[in-house]
């Protein structure tokens, strides 16, 4: 049996830890809505063709046009265009759908296309995030997968301690062992943020070095050997 180090299975639990990530969101729509494919319809550049099924039967497959750019020119993120098919799937499945299936327009395999005007007018509603988008956004920027020879902090878990925060497990060459950092995924209104750059950016100067102990929490967490409140830096 292979002996690893300490050090090697904490580089397994981060690479296990940033792979479940994605499926921390909520389903495109439905229990069993699968991407088929992403396909780039010639007939319409600027557009991003999306085609999901349910795992069980291609013949019921679906294709959501989604705008790759926006009515002000400016490119749509690719958190937004997941959001926003993930709501598209959800009225397909569990609202009122677009079109019945035999009205809406097909591809050359036969797969019926949502026109883009359908997601466009989504997207000018407003992108409506999950608090597990901003859970994803929030490990991305903070703890995002470096290699060995970087000093960066190295995530080592995370668990959403409510609607509105989590807490990210973390280590580092300037940490003594695991440290939990919990984090606001709401804004002061209450509203879900992916966005937590200026955080991002001061990070460093928070948890290492001197100021180590900046905002510590009398949380107490056998995960860890200390807490760190950076909800309110």
């Amino acid at each position: 049996m292979q002996h690893w180090s300490n050090e090697s299975l904490a580089g397994l639990q981060t690479a296990l830890v940033h792979e479940t990530l994605q499926f921390t969101a909520p389903a495109l729509g439905a229990p069993g809505s699968l991407v088929r494919g992403v396909l780039p319809p010639p007939e319409a550049p600027g557009v991003g063709r999306v085609v999901v099924w349910d795992g069980d039967d291609l013949a019921g497959s679906v294709a959501y046009d989604l705008p790759l750019v926006g009515r002000d020119g400016d490119h749509v993120p690719a958190d937004e265009l997941s959001v926003l098919l993930r709501r598209m799937v959800r009225q397909n499945v569990h609202g009122q759908p677009t079109a019945p299936a035999p009205a809406l327009p097909r591809d050359t395999h036969g797969i019926p296309v949502v026109p883009v005007e359908e997601a466009t007018r989504f997207l000018e509603e407003g992108t409506a995030f999950h608090v597990t988008d901003a859970l994803r956004a929030a490990v991305a920027a903070l703890c995002p997968p470096v290699d060995e020879d970087e000093e960066e902090l190295r995530l080592r878990g995370f668990l959403l301690l409510d609607e509105r925060s989590v807490r990210l497990y973390v280590d580092g060459d300037d940490l003594p062992g695991v440290v939990g950092l919990d984090v606001d995924l709401r804004d002061e209104n209450g509203a879900v943020t992916v966005g937590i750059t200026a955080l991002a950016a001061a990070l460093p100067t928070l948890v290492s070095g001197d100021q180590l102990k900046y905002n510590p929490s009398d949380a107490v967490d056998h995960y860890c050997s200390a807490v760190y409140d950076l909800t309110c830096w």
